[in-house]
């Protein structure tokens, strides 16, 4: 009986390790090794004197130059806003069918919908036009990112303008040692680096908004806070009504004081709801009082009317009114809640004397408030031809602020 033998396994060869040489160690001069070793904090006094470029805007009065995120539900609009924009910069037109931009290159990183989609839409927002040569796309989500550096980089000093489409592309499994809002912060910090690097350099990230109705534009974006911190601004397309052309444009920004601007999507894409932003921006609240206005019931809204029909009314004068009809039923308590009710919803007015009136009449809207240390004096907005957009402004000029002589609305 002869004893098994066991096959001879090939010796495992090991990888070697590469030897550190003197030539890899960095060298420092002495200011800055010390800088290194012992950083210290700068005055305040030296801040107040540096000058800093002042906002680009991508469009005036409403979406300055950086990182921004645009968060919209899926299937409502939001690709075509971006690549309508996109078009309107590439050829230096009109965005949103009002407002005049000033011509940049434009790169769109459409990773979702493809080349045949994208030709399709492409053809139907220029109609008869033909695309200009500033316009670059690239489809591919694996060398998405590479193809965004070297864009900018080709680009720099020329205020470039990125559309990521969608943030999902590029944005990777999550590592084990990570927690989620790590993950999703060091995924859009590099880029909103970049445009920091870059005074002029924007993108725009699209992503998708969460189910939840509930909290403001900045926590309707779906995943953590670490989007949304990571980012100059954040731009909310709501859209309430899938089938109506009606929706709004929420702007929160760091530098400038946002807002919210009415706007339509027609057969051309998506328009302002009005000649200028002073319209767009009453348009909204109008729209939103409205809605207030159809979610107060049967008898607010009767009480609505009755306020208009019969001018200024103390609780009690009201419910004598309200009582005339056969058909009342509240009481004299439900009526003065009502009309509380609507008060706390600046649906109606209150004097001195306890008298409620209407607020049919959308409120002096206050002026958009820009960082003096920063931004500079903002565009003039009050024509529907916007043209102060002006070269990519490097150098930095003064300027004061207009600040906001009335208390911001509530959203």
């Amino acid at each position: 009986m002869t004893a098994s033998k066991t096959p001879n396994r090939p010796a495992r060869r090991r990888r070697p390790i590469p030897k550190v040489t003197s030539e890899a160690d960095p060298t420092f001069d002495d200011g800055v090794a010390e800088a290194i070793t012992n950083p210290a904090p700068k005055k305040g006094s030296d801040l107040l004197k540096r000058t800093f470029p002042k906002l680009d805007w991508i469009v005036p009065g409403m979406v300055p130059d950086g990182c921004h995120l645009l968060i919209a539900a899926p299937k409502i609009g939001k690709s075509l806003l971006t690549l309508d924009l996109a078009i309107a910069c590439a050829e230096g037109g009109k965005a949103l069918g009002v407002l005049k931009v000033r011509q940049r290159p434009v790169l769109v990183l459409d990773l979702e919908s493809g080349e045949r989609r994208l030709q399709n839409r492409l053809a139907s927002l220029l109609g008869d036009r033909a695309l200009s040569d500033a316009f670059e796309y690239h489809t591919d989500p694996d060398t998405a990112l590479a193809v965004l550096h070297t864009f900018l980089e080709r680009h720099k000093g020329r205020s470039p303008l990125v559309i990521l489409d969608t943030l999902s592309g590029v944005m990777g499994s999550r590592p084990r040692d990570m927690t989620q809002f790590q993950h999703e912060k060091t995924t859009l910090q590099p880029l909103q680096k970049l445009c920091a690097d870059d005074p002029g350099a924007s993108i725009i990230v699209v992503h998708h908004n969460r189910k939840s109705k509930e909290g403001d534009s900045v926590d309707a974006s779906s995943g953590t806070h670490g989007l949304t911190a990571a980012v100059d601004g954040i731009i909310a397309l709501n859209r309430p009504e899938r089938r109506e052309p009606a929706a709004t444009l929420i702007c929160e920004l760091r530098d400038v004081e946002g807002d919210e601007y009415a706007i339509l999507l027609g057969v051309d894409g998506w328009a302002l709801d009005g000649r200028t932003l002073e319209e767009a921006r009453r348009n909204a609240m109008e729209r939103h009082r409205q809605e207030k206005v159809a979610k107060q019931g049967d008898l607010g809204t009767e009480l609505m009317d009755l306020l208009r029909l019969h001018g200024p009314m103390t609780p009690a004068v009201a419910f004598e009114v309200y009582s005339r009809d056969p058909k009342a039923t509240a009481t004299k308590q439900g009526i003065r809640n009502a009309l509380s009710r609507l008060h706390r919803r600046e649906l109606v007015s209150k004097d001195d004397a306890g008298r409620y009136a209407p607020m049919g009449v959308t409120p002096e809207l206050p002026e958009l408030r820009v960082d003096p240390a920063r931004a500079g004096n903002p565009p003039d907005v009050s024509t529907s031809d916007v043209c102060d957009v002006g070269a990519n402004p490097t150098q930095a000029t003064q300027g004061t602020s207009t600040k906001r002589t009335t208390r911001r609305r509530r959203r």
